[in-house]
């Protein structure tokens, strides 16, 4: 659930009062991991300001300024902004992102917001290599995940947590993508070359809302035109998390992690996922070729947890049989 931890919060933050709550201007601190509180002195927190968090950027208007009451007293603070931002978590109503905030970010690799926020400004994440982001629900189905999408053209990892009834989770990868233009000399023509599956991954979407079953059509794509280690963390995600998933879908789903389970154990190994390793060995994934290869992998990386789980897995699995002597 969307709880943050108050020690966490940005130490001073400055702002300017507007008619829709407070608008967030810049953050002083010494810390990348930018946590925002959802109101200050009892008004919500609605907009962060153009160019925030960009970098060589300063605030030219008068702003006013608050400070956590857990900041501890001492210490270097500047500006938070530029290549020192790694993780930015947004206050629960913001409802507006102004253009260029996180203008060259490069260091950002995490966002995590509600569905208050619909549309962010343009370029907000120009120069940022964003791959994480974990969205909150509260209201309906409409977020800002189509914008940053449209921004990123680096893979993206969603983590969607509905929380209306009762909360359920979607783990989604958006596949890299990006458009090339390539001339064609002897005609002189040039033409838009596209690249990845990503682009067709960005398309899932009507009015603002995830459409899961179009998502869940596009896995050949992911098949034809990425690794296999990327289509099988992607099924394996939907797998574990089968929020709204039909069963076509998942019975493709489950042919390809079994046609490729050495891959998608491989992806477990390297996050050093054991309940990922767990859910494989719950649905029967395993074949003794496959926990052999796995086996070993998990040995060379020194998963020591992993390994200790695959050994008991094959032994329940496929005991040694004991030799038996004729006299």
């Amino acid at each position: 659930m969307w709880e943050k931890n108050k020690g966490q919060i940005c130490p001073e933050i400055h702002y300017q009062k507007t008619e829709y709550g407070i608008m967030i201007t810049g953050c002083y601190g010494s810390d990348g991991q930018v946590v925002l509180p959802d109101e200050i002195e009892g008004t919500a927190v609605t907009g962060i300001a153009a160019y925030a968090f960009a970098e060589n950027h300063n605030e030219e208007e008068p702003v006013l300024v608050w400070e956590s009451a857990q900041m501890l007293s001492g210490g270097d603070r500047g500006r938070i902004s530029g290549s020192m931002v790694t993780e930015i978590w947004l206050p629960s109503h913001v409802a507006e992102i102004g253009r260029y905030a996180f203008y060259r970010c490069r260091n950002l690799k995490k966002l995590v917001l509600t569905d208050s926020l619909s549309e962010i400004g343009g370029g907000a994440l120009t120069g940022c290599r964003l791959s994480e982001v974990e969205i909150y629900f509260f209201w309906g189905e409409r977020s800002c995940l189509k914008s940053i999408l449209d921004e990123m053209r680096f893979a993206i990892r969603a983590d969607l947590h509905y929380c209306m009834e009762k909360e359920e989770i979607a783990r989604l990868l958006f596949p890299e993508h990006y458009e090339e233009a390539v001339e064609n000399t002897p005609a002189r023509i040039l033409f838009t070359q596209h690249h990845g599956a990503g682009g067709y991954y960005r398309q899932c979407f009507y009015d603002r809302k995830l459409d899961y079953k179009k998502y869940d059509e596009l896995l050949f794509h992911t098949v034809a035109q990425e690794e296999s280690g990327i289509a099988a963390e992607l099924a394996l995600n939907r797998l574990r998390y089968p929020l709204r998933l039909e069963e076509k879908a998942r019975g493709a789903y489950e042919a390809y992690v079994r046609e490729h389970v050495e891959e998608t154990a491989e992806y477990l190994i390297g996050q050093e996922d054991l309940e990922g390793m767990i859910f494989l060995a719950l649905r029967d994934f395993w074949t003794e070729e496959s926990l052999d290869f796995v086996i070993s992998k998990a040995a060379e990386g020194k998963k020591t947890e992993i390994l200790s789980l695959l050994m008991d897995e094959k032994h329940r699995r496929y005991p040694k049989k004991r030799k038996s002597f004729e006299l």
